[in-house]
């Protein structure tokens, strides 16, 4: 019985796919209005889009989901000198010592140690000699 109701299914024609447009343009043009789809997808399309803005830009900075995390690092950036658009110069505190560094596109290289860093009572000490 279920063999015979496949093999019948399987024979029978499908209706054309103009089939449902003659249908519709029986009903007269109002019936199917694309415009208004269109806007509505256009609308929603926006608001998704202002939604990631948003999220991207106020929601994910405040949650601390950064690269490198937030956790405390011995290196820090002291400065940074540009030379061109894609050179520069840094000077990293790293573990009480100042290093320039020289950067660019495929290359990070030790131009040379600076020493010791520089803490706010060498400072004082400095202007005190002077």
């Amino acid at each position: 019985m279920i063999f015979s109701s496949l093999i019948l299914a399987a024979i029978t024609p499908t209706p054309s796919p103009f089939a449902a447009t003659e249908d519709v343009m029986a009903l007269g043009a109002g019936s199917v209005d694309f415009t208004w789809l269109f806007l509505k997808m256009i609308f929603a399309m926006i608001v998704v889009i202002a939604l990631a803005v948003l999220i991207l830009r106020y929601i994910v900075p405040k949650l601390g989901l950064r690269r490198g995390g937030t956790g405390r690092t011995d290196i820090r950036v002291v400065d940074r000198i540009p030379l061109d658009a894609r050179k520069a110069l840094f000077v990293l505190e790293v573990e009480g010592r100042r290093l320039l560094l020289g950067v660019s596109d495929n290359h990070v290289g030790l131009v040379t140690d600076l020493g010791p860093s520089r803490t706010e009572d060498d400072d004082e000490d400095d202007d005190d000699k002077a």
